[in-house]
């Protein structure tokens, strides 16, 4: 039985046996990606990693990885990935892997292309509560576990050490991934 189906929401989701290889087809959302994976090892020893730079690049983009997202992402991992995508000056990021790398994303995104820390914006807590100051990069999120939905939704948790707070951030629409 084929499962394969197409559904925008306004995420534009592709699901189904094959369908990984659609992203070298796809319209990306910019031209220099901040590929952002776990810092553990299994996107690179099962070749997922170098796959999805191949399709990449097959779609015209340039692509830069950065590989040190946690379990229980802490806002530190998120500004260093932040800056890490300012630095090398992407203008997207795919989220490639499980949870913690698709709650991440969305911190990343929205920190790459605002100032300050990402506990401004955050809403509850010890969180300013303050509104983003520029549109956050799109993303693009490749799931490779099964779980929550994170890899739709425009909600990420993020953890601060400092203040021993597990919160989640997120939930506007400029926020949701473009592609899934």
């Amino acid at each position: 039985m084929n499962m394969n189906f197409n559904l925008f929401t306004p995420t534009n989701l592709l699901f189904g046996a094959g369908t990984l290889e659609e992203l070298a087809n796809q319209q990306m959302p910019g031209k220099k990606a901040l590929v952002l994976i776990s810092n553990g090892n299994s996107t690179k020893e099962n070749g997922t990693l170098n796959r999805i730079l191949s399709l990449l690049e097959k779609a015209g983009a340039e692509t830069v990885v950065c590989g040190n997202i946690h379990e229980n992402p802490s806002k530190e991992v998120v500004m260093e990935a932040a800056a890490f995508a300012k630095e090398h000056q992407c203008d997207f990021i795919v989220a490639l892997g499980g949870g913690a790398v698709l709650d991440a994303s969305v911190g990343v995104a929205a920190m790459a292309n605002n100032p300050g820390d990402l506990w401004d914006y955050v809403s509850g807590g010890t969180g300013k509560e303050q509104p983003l100051v520029n549109r956050p990069l799109p993303v693009i999120t490749i799931a490779t576990t099964s779980g929550t939905g994170s890899e739709i939704n425009s909600w990420g948790v993020i953890t601060n050490t400092e203040t021993n707070e597990k919160i989640g951030f997120g939930g506007t629409a400029e926020l949701k991934p473009v592609l899934a």
